[in-house]
C-alpha cells in the first residue's frame, strides 16, 4: 500500500512540475546562500584564528618615543602582562626605479636569527638574513608581489636622514598586516604603495639611533577581557610615561585586525537573515500549493480513508510532499553553496593576506542545510496536512460543500460596481475571496522589493562615501607626510616646487580625549583658517569654519565620548610638552571614514609646545597628480617620508570594490527577481488549477487566449503593485538597519537613497512578474479546454 502512495506522489509532483521547480529553486538559492556564507565564514575565522595564534598575535601594542630594553623587559613583572617584546618600529621612504612616487614605508626590526617573537614572520620566499650587520631587508610579500620584487632585488630605503641600499633576502606575511590599508587611511587595501620593511634588529637600531633601546612594544596579556586589557595598558602607560608613551592599541583596535573582525561580524549575520528570509518564502508559496491540491484531492482522500487508509499514513503521505521539496531544494542548496564559497573566497583573497584562506567543505554546513530546508518546507505543509487529517472518509466522499460568498466591500457601491468591466470584476472577486493566497503574494512582492531597493542603495552609500571623502573634503591632488613636525618655512620651499599652484600644510597629532570616564585615543588634525585644500563638511555638506581655540568632532567620535557642541572635553597630546588640558567642542562634523577632530593648527602646535608647526603637506597642481618634475622634487628631500595621490586612492577604491561591489549586487538582485518570479508564477498555477473550467467555459463563449490570460495579469499586477509599494517602503527600512549594521569606527554606510532607485527597483520586479506572465500567457494558450469540459461532464 506505501507504493501505491508513492506512485501518487511521483504523479502529483509531476503534474505539478512547474510549482515544484519554482519552489526547490527558492529552496535551494536559500540553503545555498547559507552553506555558503556559513561555509566562508568558518574558512576564514578558522584561517584567521590559525595565523593569529601560530605566529602569535600581539593582544597590544605600545608607541614610544624611546624606552631602554630593562625598561621593556621590567613590564613582565606587571599583572596580567604574560609576555613583552621590544621592537624598533620607523617610518622609511621606499624608492622604486618602477615607481615615479616615493613610496611610504615602515621598518620593523626582527631578531637577526630566526626564533618566534611577538606578530612572527612567515616566509614565504627566500632564506633569513645572512649576518648581524648584513644590508639585507624582507619584505611584505604582499608589497613585493605587487612591485614584482624578489629575493636577490636591491631596494632603496630612507632611513631618517640616510639612503640604505638594501638587498632583498626574503618576503613574507605577518598576523600584524592582514589587511594592507596605506599610512595615508582609506577603506581600501594598496600593497602597491605601502611597504612593510623587516629589517635585523642591530641594523634598524643604528640606522633609527636606537642602541639599547626601543620605540614600540608588544605583548601577550592572561586575560584578554576589555576591561582588564584596558587596565593593564593604563598600567603600563604608567610605568613608561617618562619616556614618552605615544599610543596605546589593543589588538582589535588595529585597523587590518578591525577591518577583518567586523567582515566575519557581518557574514555571520547575513548567513542567518538571508537564508530565512528565501526559506520563510518557500514555506508559505509551498502552503498555498498544498492546501490548494489537499482540496482539489478531497474525494481522493475519502477514497483512501475509506480503502483502509489511517488518518496518520493520509498525514505522511501528504507531508511528503514537503519532505521532498525540502530534500531536493538542499541538496542542489549544498552543491550552490560550495559554489558560492569558491566564489566569496576568490573575492576575499583580493582584500586579506591569509596564508591558510583555502575551501573547506563542511559537512555539519551541508546537514544543516539541508535539515533546515526540511524543517521550512515541512511547516509550510501544515495547513494542508491538518485539512487532510481532519476529513473523515464519509464526509470527503461528499463533494466540497460551496464557499460562502459574500459581496466584497466594492460590491457594495453599486454604481462603481456595474461600471466595471467584466474581467475586472472576476479578479477582484479571486483577490478578496482568498486573502491568505493574495497576503502570501503582496508579501513576496515586498521582500524581493526591499532586497534590490536595498542593495541598490549600498552602491549609493559607497559612492557617497568616496564623493565626500575624496572630493568634497579633500581637494588636493598630492599629500607629502614629512617624518618629523617642521616650521613655516616648508611651506615657503613648498610654493617653489614645480608643477605646485597651491600648498597648504597640516599638523595630525595622537591625542588623549576624554569625558567622565569615557576616553579615546585619536588624531587631531590642525588646519588652518580659510583652508581650501580640506574642508571639513558639516550635515548640510557646508563648509565648517575651524575655531581659532576649541576643536570639531566627527559625529563617531562626539558619540563614543558622548558630547554636543558647547561641552568640553580634557584633551593630551602625545608628543611635545604632552600637557592636559580642557578644550571646548565648537561643532560637530560628519565623516564616514575613521575617528578624529579638528582643530586651528596654530591652536594644536601651542598644545605641543610649539609656536607654529605641520607634519604634511597638501598640494595641488597643475596637472591634478605628481608630474615628473615634483616627485623629482620630493625624492630628494629626506625630510618627506612618503608620497600619496588622491586620484591614486580614489581608482584603488574603484578597482577594489568595483568588481566585488557588482558581483554581490548581480546575485542578490536574481536572488530578489528569484522570490518575485517564484511567488508570482505559483500564485498563477494555483489559480488556472481552480479555474479550468472556468477558462473553458470561456473559449466555448468565445473568448481568446489573451483576454483570458489578462484576468490572471490583473491580478498578478493588483498584488505586486502593492507588493512593489510596500517593498519600496520596506527598503528604506531595510537600507537604514543596514546601516545601522555597518555603523563601525572604521566606517560608517550612510542611507543613501537616490530617487532613480525607486525607478529602478520598481521596473526589475515588473520585469521579473512579466516574466512569469509570459509563461502563465503560454499555459493558457496550450490549456485543451474541450477536454477539461468533458472531465468535468
Amino acid at each position: 500500500m506505501i507504493g501505491i502512495l508513492r506512485k501518487k506522489i511521483r504523479r502529483d509532483l509531476f503534474q505539478r512540475k512547474g510549482a515544484l521547480i519554482t519552489l526547490i529553486a527558492i529552496s535551494t538559492i536559500g540553503v545555498a546562500v547559507f552553506i555558503g556564507m556559513t561555509s566562508v565564514w568558518r574558512d576564514l575565522d578558522g584561517a584567521r584564528a590559525r595565523y593569529y595564534s601560530k605566529y602569535r598575535l600581539t593582544d597590544f601594542v605600545v608607541d614610544m618615543k624611546r624606552a631602554p630594553a630593562s625598561s621593556v623587559k621590567a613590564l613582565e613583572s606587571l599583572p596580567n602582562v604574560r609576555e613583552v617584546y621590544g621592537r624598533v618600529a620607523v617610518a622609511a621612504r621606499l624608492d622604486l626605479p618602477s615607481v615615479q612616487e616615493p613610496l611610504s614605508g615602515t621598518a620593523i626590526s626582527i631578531p637577526e636569527e630566526p626564533r618566534p617573537v611577538l606578530n612572527d614572520l612567515m616566509l614565504k620566499r627566500g632564506t633569513w638574513f645572512s649576518s648581524r650587520e648584513a644590508e639585507e631587508v624582507i619584505l611584505n610579500d604582499a608589497f613585493a608581489s605587487a612591485n614584482n620584487l624578489r629575493p636577490g632585488d636591491r631596494l632603496k630605503v630612507l632611513l631618517l636622514d640616510k639612503q640604505h641600499d638594501l638587498l632583498i633576502v626574503g618576503t613574507a606575511m605577518s598576523p600584524e598586516f592582514v589587511y594592507l590599508l596605506p599610512p595615508s587611511g582609506g577603506i581600501a587595501p594598496d600593497p602597491a604603495r605601502f611597504g612593510v620593511l623587516y629589517l635585523s634588529e642591530p641594523l634598524l637600531r643604528r640606522a633609527a639611533d636606537m642602541e639599547g633601546a626601543y620605540n614600540q612594544v608588544l605583548g601577550k596579556v592572561h586575560d584578554t577581557r576589555d576591561v582588564a586589557l584596558d587596565n593593564t595598558l593604563d598600567n603600563i602607560s604608567r610605568h613608561l610615561d617618562s619616556f614618552g608613551v605615544l599610543n596605546t592599541i589593543r589588538a582589535i583596535d588595529q585597523p587590518s585586525v578591525r577591518f577583518l573582525a567586523d567582515e566575519l561580524r557581518g557574514l555571520k549575520v547575513s548567513a542567518t537573515i538571508m537564508p530565512s528570509i528565501f526559506l520563510g518564502v518557500a514555506a508559505l508559496i509551498l502552503n498555498v500549493m498544498l492546501g490548494r491540491m489537499v482540496v482539489q484531492q478531497r474525494s481522493i482522500i475519502g477514497t483512501l480513508r475509506a480503502i483502509g487508509y489511517s488518518r496518520s499514513s493520509v498525514s505522511l503521505h501528504y507531508m511528503a510532499y514537503g519532505l521532498t521539496i525540502g530534500a531536493l531544494g538542499g541538496l542542489l542548496g549544498a552543491a550552490g553553496g560550495v559554489l558560492i564559497q569558491a566564489g566569496m573566497l576568490g573575492i576575499y583573497r583580493g582584500f586579506y593576506n591569509l596564508p591558510d584562506m583555502r575551501l573547506h567543505v563542511y559537512s555539519v554546513n551541508i546537514c544543516a542545510g539541508v535539515l533546515i530546508s526540511i524543517v521550512f518546507a515541512i511547516l509550510g505543509t501544515i495547513r494542508g496536512v491538518r485539512y487532510a487529517a481532519r476529513l473523515s472518509p464519509a464526509e470527503a466522499m461528499r463533494p466540497a460543500p460551496p464557499e460562502r460568498v459574500r459581496p466584497i466591500l466594492i460590491e457594495r457601491i453599486g454604481p462603481l460596481w456595474r461600471r466595471l468591466p467584466f474581467q475586472t470584476k472576476m479578479m477582484l472577486r479571486d483577490l478578496f475571496r482568498n486573502p491568505f493566497r493574495s497576503l502570501v503574494g503582496i508579501l513576496a512582492s515586498i521582500i524581493a522589493t526591499a532586497l534590490i531597493l536595498s542593495t541598490l542603495s549600498m552602491v549609493d552609500a559607497l559612492d557617497l562615501i568616496v564623493t565626500r571623502e575624496f572630493v568634497q573634503v579633500m581637494h588636493q591632488d598630492v599629500t607629502a607626510g614629512l617624518r618629523d613636525p617642521v616650521g613655516r618655512e616648508v611651506l615657503e620651499e613648498a610654493q617653489t616646487l614645480p608643477g605646485v599652484v597651491q600648498s597648504e600644510p597640516e599638523l595630525g597629532i595622537v591625542c588623549d580625549l576624554s569625558n567622565g570616564p569615557l576616553d579615546k585615543r585619536t588624531s587631531i588634525t590642525g588646519i588652518l583658517p580659510g583652508a581650501r585644500l580640506h574642508t571639513p563638511l558639516d550635515a548640510h555638506d557646508n563648509p565648517v569654519p575651524i575655531p581659532e581655540s576649541g576643536l570639531v568632532l566627527t559625529k563617531k567620535l562626539a558619540e563614543i565620548l558622548d558630547l554636543k557642541a558647547g561641552d568640553r572635553v580634557r584633551l593630551r597630546p602625545l608628543i611635545g610638552t604632552r600637557q592636559e588640558t580642557t578644550a571646548p567642542v565648537v561643532q560637530i562634523v560628519d565623516s564616514y571614514l575613521g575617528l578624529g577632530a579638528y582643530a586651528d593648527m596654530r591652536y594644536l602646535s601651542r598644545l605641543i609646545g610649539e609656536e607654529w608647526v605641520s607634519n604634511s603637506l597638501l598640494l595641488k597642481t597643475e596637472h591634478g597628480d605628481g608630474r615628473d618634475g615634483l616627485v623629482r622634487e620630493l625624492r630628494r628631500r629626506p625630510a618627506v617620508v612618503g608620497m600619496s595621490s588622491r586620484l591614486r586612492a580614489l581608482h584603488q577604491i574603484d578597482a577594489t570594490f568595483a568588481a566585488s561591489m557588482g558581483a554581490i549586487l548581480s546575485i542578490l538582485v536574481l536572488f530578489s527577481g528569484a522570490i518575485a518570479f517564484g511567488s508570482v508564477f505559483n500564485a498563477a498555477l494555483v489559480a488556472l488549477s481552480e479555474r479550468h473550467r472556468d477558462i473553458g467555459t470561456f473559449r466555448v463563449l468565445g473568448y481568446m487566449p489573451n483576454q483570458i490570460a489578462r484576468i490572471f495579469a490583473g491580478e498578478s499586477l493588483a498584488l505586486n503593485g502593492v507588493g512593489i509599494a510596500l517593498g519600496l517602503l520596506a527598503g528604506v527600512g531595510l537600507a537604514h538597519l543596514m546601516s545601522m549594521a555597518y555603523n563601525t569606527e572604521l566606517y560608517r554606510f550612510p542611507t543613501v537613497i537616490l530617487p532613480i532607485r525607486f525607478f529602478e527597483g520598481a521596473g526589475l520586479m515588473i520585469l521579473f512578474v512579466s516574466l512569469a506572465q509570459l509563461i502563465i500567457f503560454r499555459l493558457v494558450r496550450r490549456l485543451n479546454w474541450l477536454e477539461v469540459l468533458k472531465v468535468k461532464e
